[in-house]
């Protein structure tokens, strides 16, 4: 199956591109909300090269700008799900750019119960130890 980002980046399906980078484009998704999208197919996260992440919060900023201007939202959602336990459905990562309003029915929730300091302490401590080196952009 074709990926659909894909498909749209390259003219074979109709989308609304609202401008493209060097390494992203951003489009309408069917929802009505913008979408960054890497220009390449990268499926997940772990697969973005730091220039493509940076670019992707650079036009994250960018939109969430003109957005604001154009919607006269109150807020703004910077979502992205990455794999199917996270909701992802289209395996071309994406960020929403989703425009918030005092009172509107997006609900995002999660369990926001405090963790136990030593169950914390031993989470950072594993987490430190597999974070690969940092790199410059």
């Amino acid at each position: 199956m074709t990926c659909v980002f894909c498909s749209i980046l390259a003219g074979d399906l109709p989308g609304h591109l609202l401008f493209q980078g060097d390494r992203t484009a951003v489009l309408l998704s069917l929802e009505g909300h913008p979408l960054i999208v890497p220009l390449r197919h990268l499926a997940s996260l772990k697969d973005v090269d730091d220039e493509t992440g940076a670019e992707i919060f650079q036009s994250a900023k960018r939109v969430a700008s003109a957005l604001h201007l154009a919607t006269g939202c109150d807020g703004i959602n910077l979502v992205l799900s990455d794999g199917h336990a996270a909701g992802q459905d289209v395996f071309h990562l994406h960020l929403h750019v989703k425009p918030r309003w005092k009172d509107d029915d997006v609900k995002l929730s999660w369990n926001t119960a405090t963790v136990p300091a030593l169950e914390r302490a031993a989470l950072a401590n594993e987490i430190r130890k597999r974070l690969p080196p940092a790199t410059s952009v």
